[in-house]
């Protein structure tokens, strides 16, 4: 694995360290500087260009600003476009980024779809944005331990409904396996795809509609948020089919029940995580084949 894509991993792993103090009222999140390096040897690696550095400038730009600057209106004018830039960036929107692919058109599983492994740094980028500046994060190792031991019976819950119904619907079958590039997976699943999506339709769509005023004061209508993140999480898998989607929103709300729970990201992040760890380890993967 190219060194820059494990230093992207080391900023994103960074969210979760304390501030640097820098003086009596300055800190600063060493992921920061942690991701300036990374993309200096993603630029040298290839594995971005001057257009995918300047979004990158831009991005921490516009999340710093929305952070420091005194007029509320113009900190809610930046945040808003950093989120616009992190999600564009996560959707691989913004020119100036190549993967770094580590296999492609591997058949891991019998009758299933080939894999494509690669890790992607504008994506990596966006969910180390959201998670560090617009989530709720633990504030310490006893914190963690208290979230992760409140979200476990909702992850596990979670892992075995929706496997469990992707083996009825003819989705998966059981296929234990623990092939050579599992740590590999296991590092993008964990800090590139939920951590980023988790930051987005948990920490940024569901936490927003929940402190949302008319929601807040209105105890019938919390479980509203955990809804209406779920189906744009279900929508956002549409791609997959319709059963891979409905399966994809179910999921989304046990991950946002979690989240629920806690309030806090690690949740949503560690339920996510479970599903689909169980699933790349337990059954067949991607998916089979004509279904």
């Amino acid at each position: 694995m190219p060194p820059s894509t494990l230093l992207l991993a080391l900023a994103i792993a960074a969210v979760w360290l304390p501030a640097l103090r820098l003086g009596r009222a300055l800190t600063l999140p060493p992921a920061l500087p942690l991701a300036a390096v990374a993309v200096a040897a993603g630029w040298l690696a290839g594995a971005l260009d001057v257009r995918g550095a300047l979004a990158a400038a831009v991005l921490a730009a516009l999340a710093g600003g929305s952070r420091l600057l005194a007029a509320p209106w113009l900190r809610r004018l930046l945040a808003g476009a950093a989120l616009a830039l992190a999600f564009a960036l996560g959707l691989h929107l913004v020119p100036g980024f190549s993967p770094v692919l580590l296999l492609d058109g591997l058949r891991l599983s019998p009758g299933a779809a080939p894999l494509r492994l690669a890790f992607h740094f504008d994506a990596g980028l966006a969910g180390l944005a959201i998670a560090l500046g617009f989530c709720r994060r633990v504030r310490g190792p006893a914190e963690a331990v208290a979230v992760l031991r409140r979200a476990a019976p909702v992850a596990l819950g979670t892992a075995a409904l929706v496997l469990l119904l992707a083996w009825s619907a003819g989705l998966v079958r059981p296929d234990l396996k623990w092939p050579a590039f599992t740590a590999a997976w296991l590092l993008k699943m964990l800090l590139w795809t939920c951590v980023l999506e988790e930051a987005f339709f948990r920490g940024v769509i569901q936490e927003r509609l929940a402190a949302s005023g008319p929601i807040a004061s209105r105890p019938a209508l919390r479980a509203l948020p955990v809804l209406a993140a779920a189906l744009l999480f279900g929508l956002a898998h549409l791609p997959g089919g319709a059963a891979y989607a409905a399966l994809a929103t179910l999921a989304g709300a046990g991950y946002g029940w979690a989240y629920a729970r806690t309030r806090r990201i690690e949740a949503a992040i560690a339920a996510h995580f479970v599903l689909n760890t169980a699933h790349f380890l337990g059954f067949s993967y991607p998916l089979l084949l004509g279904r």
